[in-house]
């Protein structure tokens, strides 16, 4: 069985242990952050918390695997591929988690330290690259490529042939058609269609509904 140390303290990285450790090839042995972060405490989701700056002194990278568990809220720029190059150079492998119930077809690549939540789905030819989040039930078709540190909201589904820069955001329910070129830096908000390729640093917002100020019960629908 993979031993995993998780980097990250937050509700997302606890989520992502609950996954891990609900199968039988891995479990998570200890979560790490910056010592700045700790404030006193040694545990998290009862397990150690240790400081990233001692972390090799105890588990030891050739006996153990890192995963960055960074989620998209994180309000430092590109932390995720910050910590990410940081453990690779105290000598970790990054460690690669597929819940049991994704779909990953034969011919699709995945890079090191990507997250695939239940019911995703990676179809055949696609390209997911290092860091990438895919939540549950989103869906990349055929021939898609998901760029390095990207976050892939629930249900988000890619239609095939599309190519993303680094450290995008899909939100929930966002649907993006085939044949597009997507930038770097772009947040495509929950439920929007993207119909045209984006440069760089875009930002998409689905339309608001808006509030109706009348009595339902006089609504003629």
């Amino acid at each position: 069985m993979k031993k995993i140390v998780v980097f990250g303290d937050t509700t997302f990285a606890g989520i992502v242990a609950e996954y891990i450790n609900s199968t039988e090839f891995a479990c998570v042995v200890a979560f790490t952050v910056n010592s700045s972060f700790i404030k006193n405490r040694t545990l998290f989701e009862g397990f150690p918390l240790v400081p990233f700056e001692e972390i090799e002194q105890q588990y030891n990278p050739n006996d153990y695997k890192m995963l960055i568990a960074i989620s998209a809220a994180s309000g430092i720029k590109h932390l995720n591929s910050i910590k990410f190059y940081e453990a690779k150079k105290k000598g970790y492998q990054l460690f690669s988690f597929v819940h049991p119930t994704a779909f990953i077809a034969n011919s699709a690549t995945i890079g090191e330290n990507v997250i695939i939540f239940p019911h995703a789905i990676v179809e055949p030819r696609a390209k997911i690259g290092n860091g990438v989040f895919v939540r549950s039930a989103g869906y990349i078709s055929h021939e898609t490529e998901i760029g390095a540190f990207s976050y892939v909201a629930p249900r988000a589904a890619f239609s095939g042939k599309i190519k993303t820069g680094d450290h995008c955001f899909f939100g929930t329910n966002s649907t993006i058609r085939d044949n597009i070129i997507i930038g770097n830096d772009v947040i495509v908000g929950a439920g929007a269609t993207v119909l045209n390729s984006l440069p760089n640093e875009t930002i998409l917002k689905a339309a608001e509904c808006k509030i109706i100020p009348i009595d339902r019960f006089k609504l003629k629908l």
